[in-house]
């Protein structure tokens, strides 16, 4: 844990030294951002998806989308209540449920599980991203989108044809064409699927060198003053996946019948305890939606992971 954020840090600090040297400033960042969001990490997702699953590995461990899916149908209705049981309202309410939904499985998550399981950690990941990456790129995008004043909001009509636009991105079409090969049992030649990962594994350096640049630019630190902050790392970081872990053991016990083993739950308990995802900030700053905010909440979350995925992974292991 600690290797993986010595190295998010050392990433984050050659884009805001960057920025602060001036070798570029917001033109370039906004070019990074349409290039992240449109190409790399699409690539990532689907070439990862393709190299680390095929059809009869999907049917034998559906268990981990079925917790997947559990886990974010919990974690959308906890933080929808918790932003109305603090009174926040607007894009503001919006982008705090989006921080503390939305984990940093990619970053984060993905070399944690490979490294405890380094047999079924591929398969995991790659099964875990299909629900993982469908809802941050839907559900995830229309929460960082700024929330009109009620007098300016869009007709039923209106609102249908966003709704199905949202699915419209390259991500979710990844996703979709990655599943659907996986089940027809189509495999991509080597020598076409490495040069993609090879493209998708640029997503990661530059997302943390985009981010250090926003750093650079943005006001971050006003979110120190918010005091849902400090409601919401607990509530999220610590108390959520301690609560799912017992929730989902208790399932298990009760119902063995169920697809799911135990090492799916720990696997899915530390990956809701998640500091809050980098692209939660591109998406912020790329409709200029409170991207000071969003990205408080990653650098705060991701310095309070430390304490809390230690405390998570005591009691689960």
């Amino acid at each position: 844990m600690v290797g993986q954020l010595v190295g998010f840090f050392i990433m984050l600090m050659v884009g805001y030294g960057c920025v602060r040297l001036r070798f570029y400033g917001q033109t370039a960042l906004d070019g990074m951002c349409s290039l992240l969001l449109n190409v790399l990490i699409p690539l990532l997702v689907f070439s990862n998806a393709m190299a680390g699953a095929d059809r009869a590995q999907v049917e034998a461990n559906w268990g981990a989308m079925l917790l997947t899916a559990v886990m974010y149908a919990l974690l959308i209705l906890v933080f929808r209540l918790v932003a109305w049981a603090l009174r926040l309202e607007g894009s503001r309410s919006h982008v705090f449920q989006a921080a503390l939904i939305f984990g940093n499985a990619g970053f984060i998550g993905i070399p944690i599980i490979m490294a405890l399981w380094p047999h079924e950690g591929a398969i995991y990941v790659a099964l875990m991203s299909i629900v993982d990456q469908t809802l941050l790129w839907t559900y995830g995008v229309w929460l960082c989108e700024p929330v009109p004043e009620p007098a300016g909001r869009p007709t039923l009509g209106l609102r249908v044809r966003n709704l199905l636009g949202r699915f419209v991105n390259p991500a979710f079409i990844g996703v979709m064409l990655a599943l659907v090969l996986i089940m027809l049992g189509v495999r991509i030649p080597s020598i076409v699927l490495t040069p993609l990962r090879t493209i998708g594994g640029m997503a990661t350096p530059m997302s943390l060198i985009y981010l250090g640049g926003l750093f650079a630019l943005t006001k971050w630190w006003g979110v120190l003053k918010r005091y849902e902050l400090y409601v919401g790392l607990v509530a999220k970081m610590i108390a959520f996946p301690l609560g799912l872990y017992a929730l989902l053991t208790a399932a298990a016990g009760a119902l063995p019948e169920l697809p799911i083993t135990h090492d799916m739950i720990m696997m899915i308990t530390l990956v809701a305890g998640l500091p809050t995802m980098t692209t939660i900030a591109m998406f912020t700053a790329r409709r200029n939606n409170m991207p000071d905010y969003a990205v408080g909440f990653v650098l705060v979350s991701t310095l309070f992971s430390l304490l809390s995925l230690t405390i998570v992974s005591a009691v689960v292991f």
